[in-house]
């Protein structure tokens, strides 16, 4: 899973906390979560919920700003959801349940 964020975003502070509550059903789930704001915003982010605590969570900078027109984001949090093959799965704008985006991975599981 991809999530475009901003470290100063209210939404994208609330979608991970979401995340964050239920990690242990997103355990088999590599989450990839990039910004394009400084790196030191990123950091404090990152260190603020301390998603260094998570193995399958990686984090970084989008310093080419590649994903917004790549994915053509209108709004954050953006989050892709990819099969284990990296097929799309689908995409969501705005905050969503964790049990919206374990349905998705579930359904996805169900048609193959």
């Amino acid at each position: 899973m991809v999530m475009f964020f901003s470290p100063d975003c209210d939404h994208c502070k609330h979608q991970t906390e979401a995340i964050l509550e239920q990690i242990n059903k997103f355990k088999d789930v590599q989450i990839v979560m990039a910004a394009y704001q400084p790196f030191d915003e990123i950091k404090q982010f990152n260190t603020y919920f301390r998603i260094f605590d998570h193995p399958n969570i990686k984090i970084g900078r989008d310093e080419k700003f590649f994903l917004v027109p790549f994915y053509r984001i209108r709004n954050l949090p953006y989050l892709a959801l990819y099969d284990k093959n990296g097929n799309l799965i689908t995409t969501f704008e705005g905050n969503q349940k964790p049990e919206t985006l374990l349905k998705a991975f579930q359904q996805k599981g169900k048609e193959q």
